[in-house]
C-alpha cells in the first residue's frame, strides 16, 4: 500500500469522464478544482463528473473546491500575452480595455495606494519583475526591470504591501457555496495570513446546509502567514506548501527550508500536509519527469508529506495520466526504502488526552506484534488521523459508516478508508475487522491491532486489542486487549 496520496489537479487536459477514470486507475486519492478559472456551470459539469468517475470505479476520493482568495490579478492582454522589454515602461491602471506593451488593467481598487515610489512588483511567477516610478491618480507607472512574456489574468505581487483584503471574500463564498452543493469535501483557502481567517471560513461552513462535513485546507503561501503557522495548524484540518506564491514572498534559497518546516509541523500537530507546486511541471510537454524533479518528489515524501500535488501537470499538460504515474512510483520506490517512524509526531500525551493515549498504545502494540495493520472504527476520522500521525510501519484502515468522512480521509497519508456499519459489540467488530483486512490487505500475514469504543461504538475511543486475522476466519479469537 502506497502511504503517500496524490492529489490531480482537474483542468482541460482531463476534464472528460474517461480522462478522470484514467486518473483514477493511475492512482489519484483526490482531486483538486481551482475556481480561479472557469465558469459556475463548467465548475459544476466537473464535479458531477469527478463523482461519476468515483461512482463508476467504486472508488472513495477527495474532492478539492480551490477558491482564489484575495489575489490581485492582471486584467485582459489583448492576444492572450505580451512580451515585456527591460527599461520600457507599463502602467498599471483600472481601464477596462485589454493591456498592450504600454498599459494592462487590474482588478483591485485603490491599489495605486499600496505601492511607493522604488517599490518591486513581481508578475506571474515572480520572473517578470517591474519597480515602480510613480503611483497615483488611480495608476502605477512601472520600469521594467527583468523582461518576459506576461499573460492576462497573471498574478501581481507587491511583495513591500501590507495587503488587507478579505481572505474569504464574496467570489469565495460564492464559489464554496458552489462546491457544497456538488458534494465537495475540502475547501481550500488561498492566502492565509492566521487562524483567525481559517476560523472566519469555518464559522460560515457551519451555517451552511452540509457545511460541516466540510474540511478545510489552509494554503500557505504568504511570508505572515510563517510566524503564525501554529495558530493556522489549530484552526484547519490540513495545510497545503503552496511553493508557487509562496516562493516569490520568501527568499528562495529559504523555501526548501521553510517547506521542512510546515510539514514538521503539521505532522507535530497531527494535522496532513500537501507538497505542491511544480512537483513535475517538465511533464507538461515531456513523458518523463527531470532527475531533479524525481529527486523532489522523494525529498517530500521523505520530509513527511501526506500528499504530493499535480497543478499545470495535470490539468493543461500533455501527459496528465503518465505524471499520476510517476508520482505514484516515485513514492512507493522512495518509502520502500526508509522507516517511516522516524518522522513520529514529537511530544508526550498530556493528562486529559485519551484518545492519544489509545493512539499510542495501539502503534506500540502494533509495532510489538508486527501487526499487519492497526484497524480504527470512526465516524468523524478523529481516531485514524491520530494513529496516522504517529506513522505506525503498517497500515491504518478506517472502518466508518460516513461517506464523507472516509473521503477526507484520502489525504492522510497511510490511511486507507473502507465502508462498515455500526457494529452492535465487540465481538462483531473484531470479526468484521479480520475479514476486511483480509479482502482489502490479501496475501499479507500477521496479526491485526483493533482500536474500539467500548462497551459499544458511538463512546469515544477507550481500548486497544489484539486480533488474530486467521487468514481469513472470520471468528477471530481475543489474544489480549489494553485499556487506558
Amino acid at each position: 500500500m502506497r502511504r503517500t496520496k496524490i492529489l490531480a489537479t482537474v483542468g482541460p487536459a482531463t476534464q472528460r469522464p474517461e480522462q478522470l477514470v484514467a486518473l483514477l486507475d493511475a492512482g489519484a486519492d483526490a482531486f483538486r478544482l481551482n475556481f480561479s478559472h472557469g465558469t459556475d456551470d463548467e465548475h459544476r459539469d466537473i464535479l458531477r463528473r469527478i463523482h461519476a468517475a468515483m461512482r463508476k470505479r467504486r472508488r472513495e476520493a477527495a474532492v478539492v473546491a480551490d477558491v482564489p482568495g484575495p489575489k490581485i490579478r492582471l486584467g485582459e492582454i489583448g492576444g492572450g500575452s505580451v512580451e515585456l522589454v527591460a527599461g520600457r515602461e507599463w502602467t498599471l491602471d483600472h481601464r477596462p480595455s485589454p493591456g498592450d506593451l504600454r498599459r494592462v488593467g487590474t482588478q483591485v481598487p485603490s491599489f495605486d495606494r499600496l505601492a511607493r515610489k522604488n517599490d518591486p512588483i513581481l508578475l506571474g511567477d515572480g520572473n517578470v519583475e517591474l519597480v515602480v516610478v510613480r503611483a497615483g491618480g488611480s495608476k502605477i507607472v512601472t520600469r521594467v526591470v527583468n523582461g518576459g512574456t506576461v499573460s492576462s489574468h497573471a498574478g501581481l505581487f507587491l511583495p513591500r504591501a501590507k495587503l488587507r483584503l478579505s481572505v474569504f471574500g464574496r467570489k469565495d463564498r460564492h464559489d464554496a457555496a458552489l462546491g457544497l452543493s456538488e458534494g465537495v469535501d475540502y475547501l481550500a483557502l488561498s492566502f492565509v495570513r492566521t487562524g483567525s481567517d481559517v476560523l472566519g471560513a469555518r464559522r460560515w461552513l457551519e451555517r451552511q446546509a452540509g457545511g460541516r462535513d466540510v474540511g478545510i485546507i489552509a494554503k500557505i503561501e504568504r511570508a505572515e502567514a510563517l510566524g503564525s503557522i501554529d495558530s493556522i495548524l489549530r484552526a484547519a484540518d490540513g495545510i497545503m506548501v503552496a511553493r508557487g506564491d509562496l516562493g516569490i514572498e520568501v527568499p528562495l534559497e529559504r523555501l526548501a527550508l521553510e517547506q521542512k518546516m510546515l510539514v514538521r509541523r503539521a505532522n507535530d500537530a497531527g494535522r496532513f500536509v500537501i507538497v505542491a507546486t511544480q512537483m513535475l511541471l517538465s511533464m507538461l510537454t515531456s513523458p518523463r519527469p527531470t532527475r531533479a524533479e524525481a529527486t523532489d518528489v522523494a525529498n517530500a515524501v521523505l520530509d513527511g508529506a501526506d500528499a504530493v500535488m499535480l497543478s499545470e501537470e495535470s490539468a493543461v499538460g500533455q501527459y496528465p495520466i503518465d505524471a499520476v504515474r510517476w508520482l505514484a512510483r516515485i513514492a512507493e520506490a522512495t518509502e520502500s526504502a526508509f522507516d517511516v517512524r522516524g518522522l513520529r509526531a514529537r511530544g508526550t500525551v498530556g493528562p486529559g488526552e485519551p484518545e492519544r493515549a489509545v493512539a499510542a498504545a495501539a502503534v506500540e502494540l502494533a509495532e510489538g506484534v508486527r501487526a499487519r495493520a492497526i484497524v480504527t472504527p470512526t465516524h468523524s476520522g478523529r481516531t485514524a488521523r491520530l494513529v496516522a500521525r504517529l506513522r505506525p510501519a503498517c497500515p491504518v484502515v478506517a472502518l466508518s459508516n460516513s461517506a464523507p468522512t472516509r473521503r477526507r480521509l484520502a489525504l492522510v497519508g497511510g490511511v486507507m478508508s473502507m465502508p462498515a456499519p455500526v457494529h452492535r459489540n465487540l465481538l462483531e467488530l473484531r470479526a468484521r475487522a479480520a475479514l476486511l483486512v483480509e479482502r482489502a490487505l490479501a496475501g499479507g500475514s500477521g496479526p491485526i491491532v483493533l482500536t474500539a469504543g467500548y462497551p459499544v461504538e458511538g463512546r469515544p475511543t477507550n481500548l486497544v486489542t489484539l486480533v488474530d486475522s486467521g487468514h481469513g476466519s472470520t471468528a477471530p479469537k481475543p489474544v489480549r486487549e489494553r485499556r487506558p
